[in-house]
């Protein structure tokens, strides 16, 4: 559990300070970030009405 919070930390760091991320941590970062945007999306948004 402790190894995976390194990675994490590494590969936030690489994708929003260094800029140096390869394609597997960006992708680890954006599924990091876009699960809980999504979930509070479908959670308390609404959806447009046409």
């Amino acid at each position: 559990m402790k190894a995976r919070f390194n990675i994490i930390k590494k590969d936030l760091y690489n994708v929003f300070v260094m800029g140096n991320a390869d394609e597997q941590q960006l992708a680890r970062v954006y599924f990091l970030l876009a699960i809980p945007c999504f979930a509070l999306l479908f959670t308390f948004g609404q959806f447009p009405k046409f």
